[in-house]
């Protein structure tokens, strides 16, 4: 677990500066996006194109090497060579940096840890960011060649004052790649992230919340007409509403919890691992009433779950629903009490008061980190989850650990299953899926 100074320190600096600006910019910011959503799309026709389901053949897993083009942050390394170690055996590795600098650091560190660095191909891009699967290439294919689903990118439905120090640029990542490779981009003035949509072969499911933050001014049959262009598919499954513990840092999601989060990510909490099996996240019954957070994310994925199971397949069939633990936050989670110095101005002069707003000096917080068990990936051969227990927590997290497992490797029994402790990036609001895109394997041309 980072330490306090990392998570209330530079997270909270950036956090409360940026969030300070929100109630300057957002009128501003809504404006320009509802205008940009009103132009027409100028798109490829997506004809049989469609977004693979996660468990298909794969090229490639591509992740990024560093955010915002600095230099990768020293207590991430550990978790980045974990992940890589675990998928080179099975998959090639696409890592993205952002100078040849920071691809150099990156041979550095992933070949003194240990990692097969035939099996990582390096690519200099002088845009990057850790979060590959929700702005990186969306890849759609006929099964013969691949194109780049190109959503728009709003910070995750958000209006973070972010054009002038770059977090809105993370918008070209995936169009610079697509010039860079030759690939055709199928364009939407829509929004939406990589992690706030999960497939299968015919079916996609998200957020209605969610949709609508992202694309204020369009009705639901709109967003929907356009995400089933976009990733090939017949159907949307919308669940009502996401989890609390996903809001975005920007004040408190609930009493005094705090956190990182995507605003409706639904790889957090519910998964298809086959065309008629999904996995839905479930805070256990004992757990509920552990305090206020728990209790409102307890009332929201016992309606996801029921939402799942009155769902049906393009064929009108129910889908089998697996219920999955939740991870234990409130062993995980970093409890403190505000100082003076948390509401004095940030680097920039912002007052952190719209973070910790209905706050004071001497009050209790508590910083929650996006743990999830459902942010697995899968992909040739193994699929890479959550596991959190460690020395001096309690034993029931190593249960729940374990029952993850178990369920994954009922599921996939031809893969192997590999634990990986996420919390270093759960801090900032994902998880290893958050961190990875898959790249579909196609049929070589003759």
């Amino acid at each position: 677990m980072p330490g306090r100074d990392t998570v209330f320190g530079k997270l909270c600096r950036v956090c409360r500066a940026l969030a300070a600006m929100l109630v300057v910019f957002a009128g501003l910011l809504a404006t320009m996006q509802a205008s940009a959503l009103a132009e027409d799309n100028t798109a490829v026709e997506t004809d049989d194109f469609t977004f693979p389901p996660e468990w298909e053949a794969h090229e490639a897993v591509w992740m990024g090497w560093g955010s915002r083009g600095d230099p990768h942050p020293e207590n991430l390394v550990p978790l980045w060579t974990e992940v890589i170690s675990a998928l080179t055996p099975h998959v090639q590795v696409k890592l993205v940096a952002g100078s040849e600098e920071s691809a150099e650091a990156a041979r550095a560190k992933l070949g003194a840890g240990g990692v097969d660095l035939d099996r990582v191909t390096l690519i200099v891009q002088p845009w990057t960011d850790y979060w590959y699967r929700d702005f990186g290439p969306l890849f759609i294919t006929d099964g013969k060649e691949k194109r780049i689903a190109e959503f728009r990118w709003d910070y995750y439905g958000f209006p973070w004052p972010y054009a002038d120090n770059g977090g809105m640029r993370n918008e070209g990542i995936d169009r610079g790649l697509a010039e860079t490779y030759g690939w055709d981009a199928v364009e939407s003035n829509f929004v939406a992230e990589g992690g706030g949509l999960d497939v299968t072969s015919d079916v996609l499911v998200t957020y209605e919340d969610a949709a609508r933050l992202r694309n204020p001014g369009k009705s639901l049959e709109e967003i929907e007409a356009e995400y089933l262009r976009l990733y090939g598919k017949k159907k949307v499954i919308w669940l009502s509403r996401a989890p609390i513990s996903d809001r975005v840092f920007a004040g408190p999601k609930v009493a005094n919890f705090f956190g990182w989060g995507a605003n409706g990510h639904v790889d957090e909490y519910v998964r298809f691992i086959s065309d008629d099996t999904v996995l839905v996240a479930q805070v256990p019954e004992w757990e509920r009433d552990a305090n206020a957070l728990l209790r409102l994310d307890h009332e929201i994925l016992t309606e996801n779950i029921e939402e799942m199971r009155r769902a049906r397949n393009i064929n009108g069939e129910p889908f089998t629903v697996i219920p999955v633990p939740m991870p234990d936050i409130t062993a995980l989670m970093d409890t403190r009490i505000l100082t003076e110095e948390d509401f004095m101005p940030g680097e920039q002069g912002w007052d952190p008061r719209s973070v910790y707003r209905d706050f004071k000096p001497g009050d209790e917080i508590h910083f929650v980190p996006a743990a999830s068990y459902q942010n697995f990936l899968v992909t040739n051969g193994v699929v890479l989850v959550a596991a959190y227990w460690r020395e001096g927590l309690p034993g029931h997290i190593r249960e729940t650990d374990e029952e993850m497992r178990r369920i994954l490797a009922e599921q996939f029994p031809d893969r192997e299953i590999v634990q990986i402790n996420p919390l270093a990036i759960n801090w900032s609001g994902g998880g290893i899926h958050c961190i990875t895109q898959q790249e579909p394997l196609v049929a070589k041309a003759q």
